[in-house]
């Protein structure tokens, strides 16, 4: 994170909102304003052990004074939850990136269905309240996980959207389980889809709106999580430095981010599960085997990839670096 987009804050409040659930608000280290944002955004934070994690800013985009971010402590961490979870407290302080929004709510939105399961409901909190200030009827249906019941209900029921607001529960005992079929039903063409969860989660329900001809764009989708290969058995191949010629050879347990940082090659990333677009290189020559969630057809076509996750198909790769 360069020092011209990073800023200095402070956690003011640190909150558990469920079972391995925390929200903690950050507010500026100097006590003034931080920089505005707009609904749906997420900001890159730095977090001790040299971690750079992704995380959607829930509180209503009107507020200058507080980003407030929730984190899953997920079982699975590389270690940036893990860390937020355990070492980081109030009164410490962390650095932060401009906000960034890759879920933005089109300024013609004129009725739209939020849907959200567990943490993935932290981009669409901000969403909520944005619609509700503007008068743009709307339904927020949020499935609470199933270790993690009540997540950030004391957050929704002070909203102003509390009331647009139904919940679900994943445990059978509730038995009150989301039905997608029902939420595109008669709806009117000029509905958009927000969407946030778990891919395993989130996908068939996306796919039975495509199904039920909603088109890509009234569909708006923000992804915490990538599928990734694992890469112990990837393919071997060779990335060519176009500036020096130097040629390295990428082994199928390292990403080519990993072996280049290794051989003093700095490519900047931030997610490392291919969603935020901070390491994509034009490649010169070679095909490529697209792993990303983030690139469009378009960035593809014209010879991109995300080097965190995405491999070359053949021999080798001719980065534009």
């Amino acid at each position: 994170m360069s020092e011209e987009a990073s800023r200095s804050v402070i956690v003011a409040k640190k909150n558990l909102e469920a079972h391995n659930m925390m929200s903690f608000e950050l507010v500026d280290a100097e006590g003034g304003e931080l920089p505005p944002f707009s609904a749906g955004s997420h900001v890159d934070l730095t977090i001790p052990g040299g971690f750079v994690r992704q995380y959607s800013i829930c509180n209503p985009a009107s507020e200058r004074n507080r980003y407030v971010i929730g984190v899953w402590k997920d079982g699975n961490s590389r270690g940036g939850s893990v860390a937020l979870h355990d070492a980081v407290n109030v009164g410490d302080r962390l650095e932060i990136s401009l906000p960034r929004n890759r879920f933005r709510v089109p300024k013609n939105a004129a009725r739209a269905i939020l849907v959200a399961r567990g943490i993935g409901v932290t981009p669409i909190l901000s969403i909520a309240d944005d619609l509700k200030t503007r008068g743009v009827p709307f339904e927020l249906h949020y499935v609470y996980a199933l270790m993690s019941p009540d997540a950030f209900a004391g957050f929704i029921g002070a909203s102003s959207f509390a009331e647009n607001t139904s919940y679900y529960f994943e445990s059978s005992k509730d038995n009150q389980l989301l039905n997608p079929a029902t939420l595109f039903a008669d709806r009117p063409e000029d509905t958009q889809l927000f969407i946030c969860g778990a891919d395993w989660w989130m996908d068939p329900i996306v796919n039975l709106a495509k199904q039920k001809g909603w088109n890509d764009e009234r569909i708006h989708i923000e992804r915490f999580t990538a599928k990734l290969a694992a890469p112990v058995l990837d393919k071997v191949f060779k990335v060519k430095i176009a500036s020096t010629g130097a040629v390295y050879e990428i082994p199928g347990d390292k990403t080519i981010t990993a072996l280049l940082e290794e051989k003093g090659v700095k490519v900047p990333t931030s997610c490392e599960q291919g969603l935020c677009g901070t390491c994509k290189i034009k490649v010169l020559e070679g095909e490529i085997d697209h792993r990303d969630k983030r690139l469009t057809p378009e960035q593809r076509a014209e010879g991109y990839l995300l080097a965190c996750v995405s491999r070359g198909k053949g021999d080798q790769l001719v980065l534009d670096l």
